[in-house]
C-alpha cells in the first residue's frame, strides 16, 4: 500500500465572521487566526477569563453531542456547533489555527460550511514542513445504536459513504439517499450542504433551549407535506445526505490523525459519530500508525 502523508498547513492570515448561533439565537462574532506547525486546532473564548478560555481540540473533549458538536474543556469552558468549522478546515487541508470566539457558540452562517471554505481559500492557504500522521485500518471498527451504523473497514484510500434511510426523511429524499467521496477530492461542493429540520419539531426543540437562532436562511425547512419552504429548494437533490457527510467529516476530524480507511454508514449522527471516533481510540493498538520520518522532504510511506 503506498499513501502520502498530508502537509500540515494553516491560513495565511486572519479571517473573521459574523453570524448568529443557531441554537443560542446570540449575534456571534469569530476570528480564526494563523497558526505554527504542530499547534492543532485550539478554541480560544474571548469573553471568559484567559485562563479558562482555552479548549484543545481532542476526542475527549467532546461532551452531549445533541443536535450538534460540541467541546469542552477541564474548567467547564465550552463551544458548540464547530462541526461545520472543523468540517472547512479538512476541506481546505487546514490543520493548525486558533479560533477566537466571543459567544459558546460558532455562527452558523448559512448552515453549511462553504463561507468558511471560501473565506480561507480567499486569505490563502500556508503549507508547512511537518506532517498529519496517519490511521491505517487494519481491521473492521463499528457502531450500531438504534437506526444508525457506521464502520470503518480497511482500504488503500480515505473514503465516506454514507445512507440515509427513516422512515420521516425517505418521502422528502426518495432515491436520492446515498453520498459518497474520497478526502482527497475537491469538496467545495459538499461544503455546501445545509443542515435541514422539521417544522413539525421546532417548538419541541426550542423547549429544550435549543434551535434560537434557526431560519430559513439557515437551516433547510421540511414542512408537514414533506415538501422543502426555503426559497429555491435545494442546492442538489442529495443535499440532505451530503449535509450528513460534512457533519461526519467535522466530527471525526476530533480525531487528529488522518484515517487510511473506508468509512461507511447508515442514519449517523452526531452521537454516533462521536463513539466511533472514540472506540478507534480506544483500539488504537489494533492499527496502525504511521508517524512521519521527514519534516522537510515530500514523505511516501510505504507499508508492506
Amino acid at each position: 500500500m503506498f499513501f502520502r502523508l498530508r502537509s500540515e498547513a494553516t491560513i495565511r492570515d486572519t479571517v473573521e465572521f459574523v453570524g448568529v448561533g443557531v441554537h443560542s439565537g446570540r449575534q456571534t462574532n469569530m476570528r480564526v487566526l494563523p497558526a505554527t506547525e504542530g499547534h492543532g486546532i485550539i478554541f480560544k473564548r474571548t469573553d471568559v477569563k484567559s485562563n479558562r478560555a482555552i479548549i484543545k481540540l481532542s476526542p475527549n473533549a467532546i461532551v452531549d453531542p445533541t443536535l450538534c458538536t460540541r467541546v469542552v474543556n477541564n474548567d467547564g469552558i465550552s463551544v458548540a456547533v464547530v462541526e461545520h468549522l472543523l468540517a472547512a478546515f479538512r476541506i481546505c487541508g487546514i490543520t493548525n489555527a486558533i479560533v477566537e470566539v466571543d459567544t459558546d457558540e460558532i455562527p452558523i452562517m448559512d448552515g453549511s460550511a462553504l463561507e468558511f471554505v471560501n473565506s480561507f481559500k480567499d486569505v490563502g492557504i500556508v503549507y508547512q514542513d511537518a506532517y498529519i500522521p496517519a490511521i491505517i485500518i487494519t481491521e473492521p471498527v463499528s457502531i450500531s445504536y438504534k437506526s444508525t451504523h457506521i464502520m470503518i473497514s480497511p482500504a488503500d484510500e480515505s473514503s465516506v459513504s454514507l445512507k440515509l434511510s427513516y422512515d420521516r426523511i425517505n418521502p422528502v429524499i426518495g432515491n436520492n439517499n446515498s453520498y459518497s467521496f474520497y478526502l482527497d477530492e475537491n469538496l467545495t461542493k459538499l461544503a455546501s450542504a445545509r443542515t435541514f429540520g422539521w417544522i413539525a419539531d421546532y417548538e419541541k426543540v426550542r423547549a429544550m433551549g435549543l434551535a434560537k437562532g434557526t431560519s430559513e436562511e439557515n437551516t433547510i425547512a421540511i414542512a408537514m407535506d414533506n415538501t422543502i419552504l426555503n426559497k429555491g429548494g435545494l442546492r442538489d437533490p442529495r443535499e440532505l445526505v451530503m449535509h450528513k457527510c460534512l457533519d461526519l467529516l467535522g466530527d471525526i476530524s476530533v480525531i487528529g490523525l488522518d484515517i487510511i480507511g473506508k468509512i461507511e454508514g447508515v442514519n449517523p449522527s452526531h452521537a454516533t459519530n462521536n463513539m466511533l471516533v472514540r472506540k478507534l481510540i480506544s483500539e488504537l493498538n489494533k492499527h496502525e500508525v504511521v508517524y512521519p520520518e521527514s519534516r522537510t522532504s515530500e514523505f511516501l510511506c510505504k507499508i508492506a
